[in-house]
């Protein structure tokens, strides 16, 4: 049972992040909390790899059952990728014995519920920060992490509303607003007001120091190279009607033979760590005149494709017009 006394005015504070304590245990002097924020949540399911593994059935299955609205029919069986999510997750000691704080990344698997971590950071009052060892997907181990688990894949009738406000009232989520950088001090400040805080006896090198920003940027070029890099997994599946087989036989081959046959894109853009995207249409017009030489009619048949290479290697395409079929063999 989560029992907090919350001081007065800041929960109206202007909120930078949405953060909800999900979970909490323990009697001063041990008590912990689990913090997440709301606006960590990231859609994590493998379109690419769904597309790529499933058969041209269950890929027609899946195409129709994207572009339509409502409910399954009666009897049909929902095919595509699980629905996965990632979110970030703080869990807070009171303990001098215990760390200041666990910084994890959790996906979440809300068709099979399981969780797994991609990433966690066990953050000492009295020694360097550890980088602890991920953990395969698993069903949820503590109440913290069936917490993780309702709070991602229960958030309004299409988890994809990203809203924790809509889920059921029962699940225990206190929602806190804005933590700032480090939710850890928010507690101390506001919440643990009835404790004292264990002092950081810890001080890093400046070798440790840089090796720390260092990871930052790497980090950071590694999460825009995801953003700019992948042009929308979803959308392209959506617009790939069935596989082209010119474009097919591409994939693994080098953007130099490529550019050779296809010559240069009408644009293209350059990703983080050696992505491009090139964009080609492809295209006609028939027209209709009338015996005085007036055009009267216009017939347009178009087809646009998209070619997303790394390193120089064709990794993936979509296609989207009215005549792909025709203009691409």
């Amino acid at each position: 049972m989560l029992a907090l006394t919350l001081a007065g005015g800041w929960a109206a504070a202007a909120q930078a992040t949405e953060s909800w304590i999900i979970a909490g245990g323990g009697d001063k002097p041990e008590r912990d909390l689990f913090v997440v924020d709301a606006q960590s949540i990231s859609d994590k399911d493998d379109f690419l790899g769904f597309m790529q593994s499933a058969t041209p059935q269950e890929q027609s299955a899946y195409l129709k059952q994207s572009k339509r609205k409502g409910k399954l029919k009666k009897g049909e069986v929902r095919v595509g990728p699980d629905e996965q999510f990632d979110i970030h997750v703080d869990q807070v000691f009171e303990s001098a014995a215990k760390p200041n704080r666990i910084s994890s990344t959790y996906l979440v698997n809300c068709t099979r519920m399981a969780v797994s971590t991609t990433f966690s950071q066990v953050q000492w009052r009295h020694k360097k920060i550890e980088i602890a060892a991920n953990r395969a997907a698993h069903a949820p181990a503590s109440f913290g992490e069936m917490q993780v688990m309702k709070f991602v894949c229960n958030r309004g009738k299409d988890g994809r509303e990203r809203d924790p406000a809509k889920a059921p009232k029962n699940l225990g989520f206190l929602f806190i607003g804005d933590t700032g950088l480090s939710p850890a001090d928010f507690i101390w400040e506001r919440l643990w007001t009835d404790s004292k805080r264990p002092p950081f006896t810890y001080r890093p090198s400046a070798a440790e120091i840089a090796e720390s920003q260092r990871r930052l940027q790497e980090s950071m070029t590694s999460a825009l190279n995801t953003a700019t890099g992948v042009i929308d997994a979803h959308q392209r599946d959506t617009n790939r009607v069935g596989r082209n087989n010119t474009l097919e036989m591409w994939i693994g081959k080098t953007e130099q033979d490529f550019a050779k046959v296809w010559g240069a894109p009408d644009r293209y853009v350059d990703g983080y760590g050696g992505v491009r995207t090139l964009y080609f249409r492809k295209g006609y017009v028939n027209r209709g005149s009338n015996v005085y030489g007036q055009v009267i009619s216009e017939d347009h048949h178009w087809c646009d494709v998209t070619v997303e290479t790394r390193s120089g290697i064709i990794k993936d395409y979509s296609t989207s017009g009215n005549s792909c079929s025709s203009l691409i063999r």
